[in-house]
């Protein structure tokens, strides 16, 4: 590149800016001159492209009649001019970005610009898909769906989405922390004690809700969809969940229930009572999945809340009870609405009880068939990592959740209740190791 040749003369229509150079002291040094009226302008630079600059801005000034940017101090033209320079790659007139930072600081509130510059360009990556929350819930159920999870959790995980997606039907970059926390809070359900009202969910169903959406962000991040880290959920408050006391049947109440059932509702009721199906798993069981001559029961990964596929064992008075309703296929479970049949089989018992004693009364406990088995059948072997893998869970889930204290001489009267018209076939106590799936 040629040296340039002094005076540099920067013109704009009738005006003349020059630029002489004007070394001081062996020191490089750049003199701008120009006329304002009679008057000879000059200033001073150490940098010929701030000196050229400062010429190119006062002759278009000069030439448009804007002559007030002439009449700021030494600094200020200073000031002026370095700004020019840093806005050149932008493009754009130092008047609008002045606006624009004006705004911007009354819109924050005095807040830091430039963190703010960086938190929109985390959430809106110029490279990143554009994807709202409907589009990445129906890629994540598909997803599952090639995962071979269970049609359960499959169905949860649509039902619960389902609902945010409702609220949420923008870009999913845009969804915040406090955002979550609001539709947590604010879910609400029927109640069916009082028809026409609703009421908060529970701390436990709310958190499911949780652990769902958290489902969702994960899988925009893994899929390159969202940002990692633009939602932090480990901030996203979770529900406190109230723990209440685990309800079982004692055999005595278990066998009053089964002599009071339909004989329809026989095989429910006792697979869930011996064996510890989960109701739902009990709604798809087929009766070519009860095992009787080989003594377990298959629940396949298909019909399981945990999508893997387990054998349980049938006790000696579950046979008994199964033996004249089984079928070579079919469903086990007649009823697509089983509360309604539990709470006419409890009216029943309460019936039958008032008959000895006017003040008695019968409630179906919640999950009671399940609860009362993992209690039952920890007592009878002694064995929880066997009884968890037998109900389908952690030992440490059957411990925080499921197990409550009962004693052996308990757990035996619970697996010797046998239909009446067989209480006298034998029906041998259990062992460890007995009826235990090969």
């Amino acid at each position: 590149m040629s040296k340039p040749k002094f005076p540099i003369s920067v013109k704009r229509g009738h005006v003349t800016v020059k630029i002489y150079k004007t070394p001081t002291r062996g020191c490089k040094s750049f003199t701008v001159v120009h006329h304002l009226g009679d008057q000879r302008q000059r200033r001073y630079f150490t940098d010929l492209a701030l000196a050229v600059t400062a010429a190119e801005t006062t002759a278009n000034a000069l030439s448009t009649g804007e002559l007030k940017v002439l009449e700021l101090t030494n600094d200020d033209r200073l000031s002026y001019v370095r700004a020019m320079e840093t806005l050149k790659p932008t493009g754009q007139p130092l008047d609008v970005v002045a606006s624009q930072y004006a705004q911007a600081y009354k819109i924050l509130e005095g807040a830091d610009i430039i963190e703010a510059a960086r938190y929109y360009a985390k959430r809106h990556p110029s490279k990143m898909p554009k994807k709202t929350v409907p589009e990445i819930i129906t890629e994540l159920l598909a997803a599952k769906d090639r995962d071979g999870v269970s049609d359960v959790y499959l169905k949860d995980l649509k039902g619960r989405l389902g609902r945010f997606e409702k609220q949420f039907k923008g870009l999913i970059c845009l969804v915040t922390e406090a955002e979550i926390e609001t539709f947590l809070r604010e879910l609400e359900n029927h109640d069916k004690k009082n028809p026409g009202t609703t009421k908060p969910l529970s701390g436990k169903s709310r958190n499911n809700y949780r652990r769902a959406i958290g489902t969702l962000f994960k899988f925009a991040e893994a899929r390159g969809l969202l940002p990692r880290g633009v939602v932090e959920f480990k901030s996203v408050a979770m529900a406190r969940e109230d723990h209440t006391d685990i309800e079982i049947f004692r055999p005595a109440e278990m066998a009053l229930l089964l002599e009071n059932a339909n004989p329809a509702l026989i095989p429910f009721l006792t697979i869930g009572a011996f064996a510890g199906l989960r109701h739902a798993e009990l709604q798809r069981l087929d009766w070519s999945e009860v095992r009787l001559d080989d003594g377990f029961i298959e629940v396949k990964a298909s019909k399981a809340k945990t999508a893997s596929r387990r054998l349980v064992p049938i006790p000696d008075n579950l046979k008994l009870w199964l033996k004249d309703h089984a079928k070579a296929g079919g469903l086990v479970c007649d009823y697509a609405n089983m509360s309604k049949q539990f709470l006419w089989l409890a009216q029943d018992v309460e019936t039958k009880l008032k008959t000895e004693d006017p003040t008695a009364t019968f409630v179906w406990k919640h999950n009671a068939l399940r609860h009362s088995y993992i209690s039952y059948r920890v007592a009878q072997i002694q064995n929880v990592a066997q009884v968890a893998l037998e109900a389908g869970n952690s030992p440490r889930v059957v411990f925080a959740n499921y197990r409550e204290l009962v004693r052996p001489v308990e757990a035996a009267k619970w697996f010797g209740i046998v239909p009446k018209e067989k209480s006298q076939e034998s029906v041998p106590p259990a062992t460890p190791a007995a009826n235990a799936p090969a």
